[in-house]
C-alpha cells in the first residue's frame, strides 16, 4: 500500500469520474424532488412506497438481461445511451408537470423505464470502470467513484431542495435533465478499448448461463458474494432501527441528524484516503477483517448507545469501514472476472448482494418492537461478525492468490 498519483494522469478515468458525479447528482436531486413531488400530488406514503418498490423490482428482474447486453454491445455507447434516456425521462416530466395535473399513473411508467435503465448501466458502469484503469488503481478508482457519490449525496438534496422551494418540481427536473445530457457529452472525450464477447447468434438466456456457470464455478467470487448477502442484511437492518434508536433514547431529530453526519464524515475520510493510496494487491481477507470490525462497532453501538459522544463516535467508524468495504471488496471481485464474462457476472453479484438489504430492513422494522433497536444493532453486529469468521475459515479464502501471484 503506498501513495500514487499515477491514476489522476489517466485523462480518460477522469472524465468518467466527472460524468459519474454528474449522473449521481442528477440521481440525488430527481429522487428527492420526485418523492416529494409524490407526497404533494397524492398525500399517501403507499404511494410513494410502491414507486420505490416498482423501480426496484424492475431493476432487479431485468438486471441478468442488462448484464448480457452489457457483453454484447459497447459499454461506452449504453452508457451514452442510458444518459441521455434518463434526461429524456426528465425533460418529458418536464413538460407533463408543467401541462398541468399529472396522472401518478405517468410517475410509475417513468419508474419502470428508470429500473430497465439501471439493470443495464449498473453493471456497464462497473465494467467500464475495469476498461478504464489497470487492476492497481482499482481501489483508488472506486475511491474516487465513491467520493463523487458522497458528495452528490450531499450536495444534491440540498439543491433538489433549494429548487423545488424557489422554482417547483419542473425546474428540478428540467435542470436535473440537462445534467445528464452533459454526463452523456462528457463520453466524448473518453477512449477506451472495447471488448465484446457474447456472440450475436447466441440468446440472452445462454448468456445467463454461461455467466452463472461461471460464478458457481468460482469459488472465491460465490463465497464472498454469499458473505456479501448477510454483511449488507445487517448493515440495512441497523440503518432502519437508526431513527428508532434516537428516538427511544431522547436525542431527537438534532441527534438523529448527527448520527447521519457522522455516518458520512466516517465515509469521505474513508474515500479520501483510499483515494491516496494504491493497494496492488487486495485479498478476501482485507475485506472480511475491515466487515468483523465494522459488526463489532455495530455491536458496540448496541451496548453503549446512551452515550451520545460515543454513539457518534462508533456510526462514524461505521461508515469509515464501509466505505472501505466498497471498495476493497469490489477491487477483488472485479479481478477474478474475465473481461468477457464481466457484464453477466456482475448482474448474478448485485441480485445477490443487493436484495438483502430490503428484506433486512421489512425484517427489522417486525423485530424491533419485539427486541427494541438496541438489540437490532447488537444481533445485527454479531451477525457480521460471525460470518466473517466463517468464511475466513475456509482455506480457500485464507490461502487466496491473486492471478498476477499463480502467474
Amino acid at each position: 500500500m503506498k501513495v500514487s498519483g499515477e491514476i489522476f494522469r489517466n485523462k480518460s478515468f477522469l472524465y468518467f469520474w466527472m460524468s459519474s458525479m454528474l449522473t449521481a447528482m442528477g440521481d440525488s436531486i430527481f429522487m428527492i424532488t420526485l418523492m416529494w413531488l409524490l407526497v404533494q400530488i397524492s398525500g399517501s406514503p403507499v404511494v410513494v412506497g410502491t414507486y420505490i418498490l416498482v423501480v426496484t423490482l424492475t431493476k432487479f428482474s431485468f438486471v441478468l438481461f442488462g448484464g448480457v447486453v452489457v457483453d454484447r454491445f459497447s459499454v461506452k455507447k449504453l452508457l451514452i445511451g442510458s444518459a441521455i434516456g434518463r434526461g429524456s425521462i426528465l425533460l418529458l416530466l418536464f413538460a407533463v408537470i408543467a401541462a398541468g395535473d399529472p396522472n401518478l399513473f405517468f410517475f410509475y411508467a417513468a419508474g419502470v423505464i428508470f429500473g430497465l435503465i439501471d439493470a443495464v448501466s449498473e453493471p456497464a458502469a462497473i465494467t467500464f470502470r475495469t476498461r478504464l484503469v489497470p487492476e492497481k488503481h482499482y481501489t483508488q478508482s472506486m475511491s474516487l467513484l465513491m467520493m463523487a457519490g458522497q458528495a452528490a449525496s450531499v450536495v444534491g438534496p440540498l439543491l433538489g431542495a433549494m429548487l423545488y422551494a424557489i422554482y417547483d418540481a419542473k425546474m428540478a427536473f428540467l435542470l436535473n435533465g440537462f445534467a445528464f445530457f452533459a454526463a452523456a457529452g462528457l463520453f466524448l472525450f473518453i477512449s477506451v478499448k472495447e471488448e465484446r464477447s457474447v456472440e450475436e447468434s447466441s440468446s440472452f438466456f445462454a448468456g445467463i448461463k454461461e455467466g452463472f456457470a461461471f460464478f458457481v464455478g468460482s469459488p472465491v467470487l460465490a463465497t464472498m458474494a454469499a458473505f456479501a448477502f448477510f454483511a449488507n442484511a445487517a448493515v440495512g437492518a441497523v440503518m432502519v432501527s437508526l431513527p428508532f434508536l434516537m428516538k427511544d433514547l431522547n436525542y431527537g431529530i438534532q441527534g438523529y441528524g448527527w448520527a447521519h453526519t457522522s455516518l458520512a464524515i466516517g465515509s469521505v475520510v474513508a474515500a479520501i484516503l483510499f483515494s491516496l493510496f494504491v493497494i496492488h494487491r487486495p485479498k478476501p481477507y482485507m475485506t472480511l477483517l475491515t466487515c468483523f470490525l465494522q459488526g463489532a462497532s455495530i455491536l458496540l453501538i448496541g451496548f453503549f448507545s446512551e452515550d451520545l459522544a460515543l454513539l457518534l463516535f462508533f456510526l462514524a467508524l461505521v461508515g469509515f469501514l464501509e466505505a472501505a468495504v466498497n471498495v476493497i471488496a469490489p477491487s477483488v471481485n472485479h479481478a477474478l472476472i474475465p473481461p468477457k464474462l464481466f457484464g453477466r457476472v456482475i448482474g448474478i453479484m448485485v441480485i445477490i448482494m443487493g436484495i438483502s438489504e430490503p428484506i433486512a430492513a421489512g425484517t427489522a422494522g417486525l423485530l424491533i418492537e419485539k427486541i427494541g433497536a438496541d438489540g437490532i444493532f447488537v444481533w445485527g453486529g454479531s451477525m457480521e461478525m460471525l460470518v466473517a469468521v466463517i468464511v475466513f475459515s475456509f482455506p480457500f479464502i485464507r490461502h487466496f492468490k491473486s492471478n498476477e501471484e499463480r502467474s
